[in-house]
């Protein structure tokens, strides 16, 4: 679904703006649109399963009538409640810059005296909103001042700001409104909803921010700290494993500016307590450094140990990078002149990036293309760290840059040397070119965070339509498959068991079967379409005496033609059949010809139901399995175990059909990848082949930080 931008706007306001904030503010809007899909399915996912265990715990037979109420409307209702949600947010982008809305007839938003629980739905709403105010401070004023100035308006505030806490409430209100739930389940939506995409709004706010940021929109704005601990909790920078009670960090920061000497302190301690700790030789200059990096940049199989493409360790980084600068050394005489050593904050920043990088290769496939991107990108990190120990904060751009790097080569990359993964590898590579090249500064991430952000919205978006794509194409196959079925019965009802059925009567069959199907596939069984494809069959299997064979012989050829046959095909055997079971005609077609070229044309337009019962179902483990995956509505991720031809890969049941055993499992591109049935996923998950895994995996930078931290406290 999709909203005009001009829709409910007056057209002095919407008429005056600029191409470059129209263009602007679409990408805005594709970008909220492709980052809400996914915590969408999410909330009505748990939603579904917060039904499932009320309805199971419960004593009350009404009540759990009501809940697997609830679940049937859900389960017909995703999609419109999703549209409704995205079409509520449009509208706050459409009404951009306009005055505010008037919340005085707003339906919804009034407080009921004699419902005791549409007043808890609109307290708890109003908590929600307060919490996501308190959580998002900072980036809810940038995400103001940033519209506000592409529109030309005062700073937004309340439901004048898109995207904000108000504007997500209202979208609550709109789409749970058309489901038309009890307003004690309204309450469990709302909690569901929390917990899957309020939660996570902050990096939705991160990116637009970045995005707009990265078109020049207010560079230099900053937003002032605010007194309250996060909630949303953050991978802490320092040794600790939680920021402190009372801690003054906004949300999504570093617990203390000196997240570097934080970090540093046990590395400290571990020199000064090592026997062979010495202070000799000459601390590099900046610009020694700096030249040692660039001729290791340009040469790094001088690392020892080098592996194409891998993250080095921190020795043979050292050893690398010493190296480099006692040959490029300004002495005179190398053989006299002392050693040129690195200073003890540039060493311990090369070693806590080499750490840090660590974690992250590891979660990687070995020798895949994903580690070889990190690796490459491992010296221009080192050069920036060196000359911005800022760096190390984590709202400083090249972490936001790493971690999203990080997440992209891991979930968009699967090395199937795919025409797909080489596009991301190339997207990928052209980042690293930069970092490599241009000169290490803030701005320089800035600038890639905002480039990588929009071609991962770019790839989602693209990831969608596949998917709505092949899930329409499985739905069509499985209502044709039972249309088939219906007129196959259809047709067993009509035959008469004492005519000799000769091989090609049997094809005419078959062919007949395929045009009921169709014809009640599309005007359904109901329809005066069907009713006089049933008259012919009647009057084909003999149950009706032929009153107009012209008409008959036309209606049949209709039909034929209808399911591909050519013309004269479809005349030759209609020919036949008014002649016998003999050759017409001396000259006309013969049995075995039409037998031949007829079921050659069948065996190209029609199928065997491939639905089957697999063996292994009679397995009580198996069939609860299977049970509980009936029971759930698509969507779930599957993480398939590796095998000697393929990693661990990670698939989507999109869709699996009602009154049979195929299912279509997708990859994170949309694009199918196991082709099994649902019991062959349920004997998967017994045997331990196959496991449910969430949607979104954890940030790999999150997970790097926290195996850092934990290695750095160890004795």
């Amino acid at each position: 679904m999709k909203i005009d931008l001009t829709e409910d706007v007056p057209p002095s306001e919407a008429s005056g703006w600029p191409a470059r904030t129209r263009r602007l503010l679409e990408e805005v809007r594709g970008l909220c649109a492709t980052w809400l899909h996914e915590p969408l399915r999410a909330c009505l996912g748990d939603f579904d399963r917060r039904l499932y265990d009320k309805s199971d715990r419960t004593r009350s037979h009404v009540d759990q009538q009501r809940y697997l109420a609830t679940r049937q409307t859900l389960l017909q209702g995703r999609q419109v409640f999703e549209e409704r949600f995205v079409a509520s947010i449009d509208r706050t982008f459409a009404q951009i810059g306009a005055a505010a809305p008037s919340t005085a007839n707003k339906p919804g938003l009034t407080l009921s005296l004699l419902d005791a629980v549409e007043h808890e739905l609109t307290a708890a709403l109003d908590q929600l909103v307060a919490r996501n105010e308190a959580r998002n401070g900072p980036l809810l004023v940038e995400l103001s001042y940033r519209l506000a100035v592409l529109v030309a308006a005062p700073p937004l505030e309340g439901e004048r700001l898109p995207l904000g806490p108000q504007a997500m409430a209202t979208a609550f209100r709109d789409a749970s409104a058309a489901l038309s739930l009890p307003s004690e389940h309204d309450v469990l939506l709302l909690q569901s909803l929390e917990s899957t995409l309020v939660s996570g709004l902050a990096g939705l706010y991160d990116i637009v921010n970045r995005h707009l940021l990265a078109e020049g929109i207010l560079p230099r704005l900053r937003t002032f700290p605010m007194a309250r601990a996060p909630v949303r909790k953050q991978p802490p920078l320092s040794l600790e494993t939680a920021t402190p009670p009372g801690s003054a960090s906004p949300p999504g920061k570093t617990p203390a500016p000196g997240a570097l000497n934080t970090l540093r302190e046990p590395l400290i301690r571990r020199r000064h307590a090592g026997p062979t700790h010495s202070d000799a030789g000459l601390v590099a200059k900046e610009e020694e450094w700096r030249a040692a990096l660039a001729a290791l940049q340009q040469r790094p199989s001088l690392i020892p140990g080098h592996v194409a493409g891998t993250p080095a360790g921190a020795a043979s980084l050292r050893q690398a990078l010493l190296g480099c600068l006692n040959v490029a050394g300004t002495a005179s005489s190398f053989v006299t002149a002392p050693r040129v050593r690195l200073g003890d904050e540039q060493d311990d920043i090369l070693e806590l990036v080499a750490r840090l990088l660590q974690p992250l290769a590891a979660a990687m496939r070995p020798a895949g293309k994903a580690r070889a991107l990190l690796g490459d990108l491992q010296l221009p990190l080192l050069r920036l760290a060196l000359a911005d120990p800022g760096f190390f904060e984590q709202e400083h751009p090249a972490q936001q840059l790493l971690g999203t790097f990080a997440d992209a080569a891991r979930d968009w990359i699967e090395d199937s040397d795919s025409e797909a993964d080489r596009g991301v590898v190339s997207a990928l590579n052209q980042l690293v070119d930069r970092a490599i090249w241009e000169p290490p500064t803030a701005a320089l991430y800035t600038a890639l965070q905002g480039q990588l952000d929009a071609y991962l919205a770019q790839l989602q978006r693209k990831a969608q339509l596949a998917e709505r794509r092949h899930l329409e194409a499985m739905q069509g196959h499985d209502r044709l498959e039972q249309a088939r079925r219906r007129a196959a019965l259809l047709m067993a009802e009509r035959k008469d068991s004492t005519r000799p059925e000769s091989g090609l009567r049997v094809l005419v069959d078959r062919a007949w079967t395929d045009v009921l199907a169709l014809t009640l596939l599309r005007h359904g069984e109901q329809s005066d379409a069907f009713a006089s494809r049933l008259l012919i069959t009647d009057q084909l299997c003999g149950k009706r005496p032929v009153s107009n064979q012209p008409a008959l012989r036309h209606g049949l050829e209709t039909g034929l033609q209808q399911i591909g046959m050519p013309a004269e095909e479809s005349a030759e055997l209609a020919q036949w059949l008014f002649a016998g079971d003999t050759d017409p005609a001396p000259h006309g077609p013969s049995t075995t010809s039409l037998a031949m070229r007829l079921k050659h044309r069948l065996s190209e337009t029609t199928g065997a139901d491939t639905s089957r019962r697999d063996e292994d179902e009679t397995d009580p483990r198996v069939r609860e399995a299977l049970q509980q995956l009936r029971q759930k509505p698509a969507g779930d991720w599957f993480e398939f175990a590796a095998t000697q031809g393929a990693p661990i890969r990670r698939r989507k049941l999109a869709w699996y059909a009602p009154h049979a055993d195929r299912c279509l499992l997708l990859n994170r591109r949309g694009q199918p990848a196991e082709d099994i049935t649902l019991p062959q996923l349920a004997q998967k998950l017994v045997s331990g082949m196959a496991r449910p895994c969430a949607a979104v995996q954890p940030p790999s930078l999150a997970l790097a930080w926290r195996a850092m931290t934990d290695a750095l406290r160890q004795p």
